[in-house]
């Protein structure tokens, strides 16, 4: 890693994993280019004087780590004034949907795993706790990816996300009755997973294909809205169907499982990637083998993100 200098104008150019792959094969091409704002820490702009507004933010050199950078797009917004008045007051938001009720939502884990979807990655691991006479009740947050099948097979097993104008209607006219503008709304979503721990089932238990796999073993998946049970339409009948306060745009429901280099009695991947969590399960085998992982899910409009904590984890 390098910091620029930045009393001078520099275009540093570096080709992505995809991009050297196209350059290889002798399609690589630039037919459009988007602005990132992602280095910007724009409570500075607060603090500092209108003249020095950024200047000494330091700007890092590039680099063709897809899942760290790129990530804030800047936009350019033509509003339909016939409904806010011109101009917008918010730009969209992401959120994990959590809470069960009204929002029909699916919970994260709580105590030592809070904040994470832990992935129960063996059908073994899942009847040791969850099957027969000693068996205890599935922990919130916990959800069973050792199949393709099973974490398909109920609606609150999907990890859920909505995007939208979180404002109760106070300061925009964007409320959770009206309709999110055209420009705000998502209906394309790019989704980015370690393909040697988890994969994305369909809603009928099948297997989504990804667009391709970076030479980091990050598969890309596109979801659109025109895909079945992938995405929802939230009802406009309350606010508190959502986490979103304000206008909604589509739901987006994600179904991982654990890919085969994971759901197998052999250690060899859980050993190189993960470590032993002693006293993880309170019955059955207590220890349990866990690798912690991240997805990232990004909108093709106006590129809202989040990243979503994954942890798989099996028996010791």
């Amino acid at each position: 890693m390098a910091i620029l200098e930045n009393d001078s104008t520099i275009v540093d150019a570096i080709l992505t994993d995809e991009g050297r792959r196209r350059l290889s094969e002798g399609i690589f091409e630039i037919a459009k280019f988007s602005l990132h704002d992602d280095e910007i820490v724009y409570s500075k702009a607060q603090q500092a004087s209108a003249d020095s507004k950024f200047q000494t933010t330091p700007i890092f050199e590039a680099t063709t780590d897809n899942v760290k950078a790129l990530k804030y797009k800047l936009l350019t917004l033509t509003p339909d004034a016939s409904t806010t008045s011109g101009e917008y007051t918010h730009l969209n938001v992401t959120r994990l949907v959590t809470q069960k009720g009204t929002q029909n939502g699916t919970p994260q884990a709580t105590g030592n795993n809070a904040g994470y979807y832990v992935i129960i990655s063996t059908e073994a691991t899942y009847n040791d706790h969850y099957q027969g006479a000693s068996s205890v009740d599935v922990p919130s947050g916990f959800l069973p990816g050792y199949s393709k099948i099973e974490i398909s097979r109920k609606e609150d097993t999907a990890i859920k996300v909505d995007h939208g104008i979180n404002d109760d209607g106070a300061d925009s006219p964007l409320t959770y009755e009206e309709e999110l503008p055209i420009e705000l709304e998502e209906t394309q979503f790019r989704v980015k997973l370690d393909h040697r721990l988890g994969r994305l089932a369909t809603p009928d238990g099948g297997e989504l294909k990804p667009i391709f796999i970076d030479d980091d073993y990050i598969a890309t998946y596109m979801i659109t809205t025109g895909m079945g049970d992938f995405t929802e339409v939230i009802s406009k009948s309350s606010q508190a169907g959502s986490p979103i306060l304000g206008a909604r745009g589509p739901r987006l429901k994600l179904y991982v499982f654990a890919a085969p280099n994971i759901n197998t009695s052999s250690d060899g991947v859980w050993d190189a990637l993960g470590r032993d969590i002693t006293s993880f399960f309170t019955n059955g085998t207590t220890t349990a083998k866990a690798i912690d992982a991240a997805m990232i899910v990004e909108g093709e409009t106006t590129n809202v993100n989040i990243t979503i904590p994954l942890r798989f984890v099996k028996n010791a």
